[in-house]
């Protein structure tokens, strides 16, 4: 049976993302994959999560799925789907003992504190939605600060409400989003780990690797929620100079991060080759070209020769998908499809 063209292309697209993420999957584009390359006990990793999306579907499909991010914001939004483990029971109790130390710390909040205010830096305009984070966590389990910073995420868009009434607002949205989460006995997990690692925690169990990794110079994933995430004392600009052909280590050339970024990917290749079973299939998907100081790059064809130069992997398919996203852009991505097959 071959791949339809109009199921890659998502035409009748009836579902969105929980959460926003630039360059996330599309879930029903992730569902079809999963649907076609994956079968019952299969393991699934996702060395660049992102929001999530593949832990998501494979818990739809009570598959079990493995979820790697460098970038905390993601990798908060990509925990949020290992929920989908816990019993309706646990999933309110959860909940409830969340909703009640959220609620006894807003009564602290003035009425009329804004989310945001009109400020040039990001920490002073939306310093009450960073210092109410800084209160509360505190108050927080690790489960409870998934929820909170999921929370905070969505509440940076309210720029026009007050904290109480921004923070109810996402409260709700999180609440039903965790309810309706699909239930499932089949693992899954995210971990804070980068995409070069992933070998070195699991060694030849998975079947099968879906991702999307990044593209040549198209964004600055650390900047994120940056602020947010913050709070949580993580450290962003470190994780800025280890983002695949960093922007931020290559501002005196930006013709260097093509270069590193090529460095990056065949680290990261021979980790998944690590990770794979014997004849497991890898999965990327990249969007078609990247331009840097008005040169076209051609990430599959980058990608595709990386893996040609590299080795232990073989060929079994080259698709594309094309869409038009928010922006009204007509979008191509490659879809390299691969098997291991031998020794590096």
């Amino acid at each position: 049976m071959e791949l339809l063209q109009e199921k890659l292309d998502v035409i009748q697209k009836k579902r969105s993302n929980l959460f926003n993420w630039r360059g996330q999957f599309t879930p029903e584009f992730v569902e079809y994959l999963l649907g076609y390359f994956a079968k019952a006990g299969d393991l699934v990793i996702d060395p660049f999560s992102g929001s999530g999306t593949v832990l998501q579907e494979s818990a739809k499909m009570n598959t079990c799925a493995e979820g790697f991010e460098i970038n905390p914001s993601a990798y908060a939004m990509s925990k949020f789907f290992t929920f989908s483990n816990l019993s309706m029971e646990q999933r309110f109790e959860l909940f409830n003992t969340f909703e009640l130390k959220l609620n006894d710390c807003l009564r602290f909040i003035d009425n009329e504190e804004k989310i945001y205010q009109n400020y040039s830096d990001y920490r002073q305009a939306y310093s009450n939605l960073i210092n109410f984070g800084k209160l509360f966590q505190f108050q927080l389990d690790k489960l409870e600060k998934i929820l909170l910073l999921n929370i905070l995420f969505l509440s940076e868009r309210d720029k026009n409400l007050t904290v109480k009434q921004s923070l109810g607002k996402s409260l709700y949205y999180i609440k039903n989003a965790l309810l309706a989460l699909p239930s499932t006995n089949a693992k899954i997990r995210a971990n804070l780990l980068d995409a070069r690692e992933i070998h070195q925690q699991i060694r030849e169990q998975a079947d099968l690797i879906l991702t999307s990794p990044p593209y040549i110079n198209v964004f600055n994933y650390h900047q994120n929620y940056r602020g947010l995430v913050e709070i949580f004392n993580f450290d962003v600009l470190k994780i800025a100079n280890s983002e695949f052909g960093s922007n931020r280590k290559n501002r005196g050339n930006r013709f260097k991060t093509v270069v590193q970024y090529c460095l990056d990917m065949e680290e990261a290749i021979r980790s998944f080759w690590g990770v794979l079973k014997p004849n497991a299939t890898l999965i990327m998907v990249l969007g078609r070209q990247s331009n840097v100081r008005n040169t076209a790059f051609y990430n599959g064809k980058i990608v595709m020769d990386i893996l040609e130069q590299v080795g232990g992997f073989e060929q079994a398919n080259l698709l594309e998908r094309k869409f038009t996203n928010k922006f009204g852009n007509n979008i191509k991505e490659d879809i390299l499809i691969y098997k291991k097959i031998s020794q590096l």
